[in-house]
């Protein structure tokens, strides 16, 4: 008996667009591109699910097969939110990740890529906000954008030894940086915890191998979590898209 070929899982980032195929209900082969007419005319007779940050309208996309994921998409979880409309899509497809890997607990999503996010999915399945603050490379860039002398270490600092204090100007903006996100993930998790028993975080994003050893609370690695959550609210639709 032949596979079938469900959905293509679409997640389009800053600066990428990553693919993920689902066969038979399990995930398989994840493709990373830079354009998304490629996909398109790659899975011609595919549905698609879709998670964008970047403005695309269904119209775009031209295909009555393809669900864009947004705050009208009839979800399994709640949100809890003062401008659902705002609300990015990935952030969405990854709370409904955690909820469906972790059922039934409160739930820290944190995903570290060009910005941090950092959202609460309570044990109830709701969605009760959460916290954007820039990313490791953003903060490099900014420092360096907006002061005269600082140095852009944004393309040079895997290379850059440093510890909590640095030696040189260099050593020192990293570690602004890198501990400047540690410590404010740390003291989040803290304050969280006062209200939100048996906090269960999830660490994913693209820079989120770099952080996952440094921090004090017990890390769920997510590397796929945005895609166990368009699969979930694509499953939940009933396979019937809407635009």
């Amino acid at each position: 008996m032949s596979e079938k070929l469900e959905v293509i899982l679409v997640d389009i980032g800053n600066s990428s667009i990553k693919t993920t195929e689902v066969i038979d209900g399990a995930f398989s082969h994840t493709q990373t591109w830079q354009n998304l007419d490629e996909i398109l005319a790659k899975y011609p007779n595919t549905p698609f699910m879709i998670s964008s940050v970047r403005k695309i309208s269904p119209e775009r996309l031209g295909r009555g097969d393809a669900l864009l994921l947004s705050h009208k998409t009839p979800l399994p979880i709640t949100i809890d939110y003062k401008t659902p409309e705002t609300l990015g899509a990935d952030r969405i497809a990854a709370a409904v990740g955690a909820a469906e890997v972790f059922p039934g607990k409160n739930n820290l999503v944190i995903d570290l890529g060009t910005c941090m996010t950092i959202d609460l999915i309570d044990a109830a399945g709701v969605f009760r906000g959460g916290i954007i603050s820039p990313g490791l490379t953003m903060r490099m860039k900014a420092m360096a954008n907006y002061t005269d002398q600082l140095p852009d270490i944004s393309s040079e600092w895997k290379v850059i030894q440093s510890n909590e204090l640095g030696k040189s100007t260099k050593e020192c903006l990293l570690s602004g940086s890198f501990w400047g996100i540690i410590n404010e993930i740390n003291g989040i998790i803290r304050t969280l915890e006062k209200d939100f028993t048996s906090l269960n975080t999830i660490l994913t994003g693209g820079d989120a191998h770099f952080f996952e050893s440094k921090l004090k609370a017990h890390i769920f690695a997510g590397s796929k979590i945005v895609q166990k959550g368009l699969y979930r609210i694509w499953k939940y639709q009933g396979n019937a898209f809407i635009g």
